[in-house]
């Protein structure tokens, strides 16, 4: 297993390294009987506790990443990874970014976003040159079609930051839009899709940001109009409007502008804009029955009582 292979290689490099120091503390000599006989939580912990009075010691967070991986615990494993890469030179820190980049591995293969996250950030930090393209495409398969929070985000900004060209940057940019679009985060992905669309470097994924840049503007303009900001939400109409073109979404957008003219008590520009809304659209059908109603209602106002 490719796993069991790096843990051999830790415990090789560090005793190779361990020379006099620190190494011959009490918890760190609890910690290698420990793992000896297979206790890798055991081992860890007392690994952990050597390292209080010793942060700066490479090779003990060698041993606590090694303690961490067999135990399973992919976000610590990363920790001290990061934390041995921070406190050690040369091949020693070539050997803490190859372990960062293995634990992103076997994040992906397990679907543990948080170890995942934290891999990618150690890698920045110790290693920003290193190749993470290999990882990207794991990384958004691992996230999935409903991936969402903190740390989908966080992958997805290394990922596309280490992306090997810029379609695939683009195309990781993206799901990063979409992930803030299914968390509610529809202004921040807004400036995500409207950064793609104006680069237009992929036909398909410029179309994907397009429509999803349409989606976030039309929910905005809608909610800037239902909390009294016209304004707001005549300016994301009209982004809508631009975006859409003649589609359904941008008569959608049309039907909104007209809204907010009407609010604003521009009555003819109302009309004009209703009237693009119900362009193109058959009668009988749902935005045509709105358009139509509200044109009614312009030409009809309500009669004065005796």
């Amino acid at each position: 297993m490719r796993l069991a292979e790096l843990t051999t290689l830790l415990l090789v490099a560090a005793a190779s390294a361990a020379g006099c120091g620190d190494g011959s503390s009490a918890h760190e000599l609890f910690a290698d009987d420990a793992y000896a006989e297979g206790r890798y939580g055991d081992a860890l912990q007392e690994y952990r506790l050597a390292l209080a009075g010793n942060e700066s010691d490479a090779g003990l967070h060698l041993k606590a990443a090694s303690a961490a991986l067999r135990a399973g615990d992919l976000v610590t494993a990363a920790a001290e990874f990061t934390s041995m890469g921070l406190a050690a030179e040369g091949s020693r820190r070539e050997i803490a970014a190859e372990g960062l980049m293995r634990v992103a591995r076997a994040a992906v293969e397990r679907d543990e976003r948080a170890a995942l996250a934290a891999a990618l950030q150690g890698l920045e930090r110790i290693a920003p040159e290193a190749v993470l393209s290999g990882l990207a495409a794991e990384a958004v398969s691992a996230l999935g079609e409903l991936a969402q929070g903190e740390d989908a985000l966080t992958v997805l900004l290394y990922a596309a930051a280490a992306a090997p060209d810029t379609r695939e940057q683009d195309s990781l940019m993206l799901e990063y839009g979409r992930v803030l679009q299914r968390t509610a985060r529809c202004d921040d992905a807004a400036v995500v899709f409207e950064s793609i669309v104006r680069r237009e470097r992929a036909a398909t994924v410029t179309e994907t940001a397009r429509s999803g840049l349409v989606t976030c503007a039309l929910r905005l303009g809608r909610a800037a109009l239902d909390a009294g900001q016209p304004t707001a939400a005549e300016r994301w109409f009209e982004l809508a409007a631009s975006r859409a073109g003649e589609s359904p979404a941008g008569r959608v957008a049309y039907l909104g502008l007209g809204d907010v003219r009407f609010a604003l008590g521009d009555v003819l520009g109302a009309i004009e804009a209703y009237e693009q809304a119900r362009a193109g659209a058959s009668p009988g059908d749902s935005l045509y029955n709105l358009v139509a109603r509200r044109l009614n209602l312009i030409a009809s106002p309500p009669s004065a009582n005796p």
